[in-house]
């Protein structure tokens, strides 16, 4: 098989497709390392701007998680994933992603495009918060809220089966609560992703910095047996 073709098969894959391929290869890897031979990986390149292509497959795990039910994944994903925009977007000083990073990408590319239920403005601040709540203990909850520096947020998902909430029924907080709608979240996500790699394109120093970042994610390609050399012992 040419590389070509390999790599338009592993393009064609779903996330979940490209999840059983890597469980395939863990439990190959472990079974041959007994059998004294080695995994070699093999990566056919990258067929379009992988910053893209990795931001493409994102949006399409969000839109597969909204279809199907999952309101909670979405919300894995999309305060990930601007986790990891905010990262790529910070100047060459900020090593790491950080508050500062995800706040001032959320205030450059999401709050414009968004409101509360209630229709009022949920700030950078207001999403880092119910970011840390949700992927650190599954809540909306964290220390900025309890102590009113931040708006707890509750969330609603229209599913097929009509319009669910999901709230903290416990909740007692400083500031007003805020509902936010994970569908609109998820699109204004991809709206500013989108507004993101319009503005790299037409910035060559913001985008060397976004471009060497990126080069630490995973590539997705295949593993490919090889005979190990037994060492001879004088």
């Amino acid at each position: 098989m040419g590389k070509q073709e390999l790599r338009s098969q592993l393009t064609a894959l779903s996330f979940a497709e490209k999840a059983k391929l890597l469980e395939r290869l863990r439990d190959r890897s472990l079974a041959l390392a007994s059998a004294r031979v080695e995994m070699v990986f093999d990566y056919p390149g990258d067929a379009e701007w992988h910053l893209q292509a990795w931001y493409r497959e994102l949006l399409r795990s969000i839109g597969t998680c909204l279809s199907t039910g999952h309101p909670e994944a979405v919300l894995t994903l999309v305060y990930s994933g601007i986790d990891v925009m905010g990262w790529l977007a910070a100047p060459p000083d900020k090593e790491y992603a950080s508050e500062d990073t995800f706040v001032c990408w959320c205030d450059k590319y999401i709050v414009d495009r968004i409101q509360s239920v209630e229709g009022h403005v949920i700030s950078g601040n207001d999403l880092w918060s119910a970011r840390c709540g949700f992927l650190h203990t599954a809540t909306p909850v964290s220390r900025r809220s309890n102590a009113g520096q931040a708006h707890e947020i509750w969330y609603r998902y229209r599913g097929k089966d009509g319009a669910k909430d999901g709230v903290n029924l416990i909740a007692n907080t400083p500031l007003p609560l805020l509902g936010l709608d994970i569908e609109k979240l998820a699109l204004a996500f991809r709206e500013g992703g989108i507004a993101f790699l319009q503005a790299l394109g037409g910035d060559v120093e913001a985008r060397r910095i976004a471009d060497g970042r990126s080069q630490h994610f995973l590539r997705w390609g295949l593993a490919h047996v090889k005979e190990s050399t037994p060492t001879i012992s004088e």
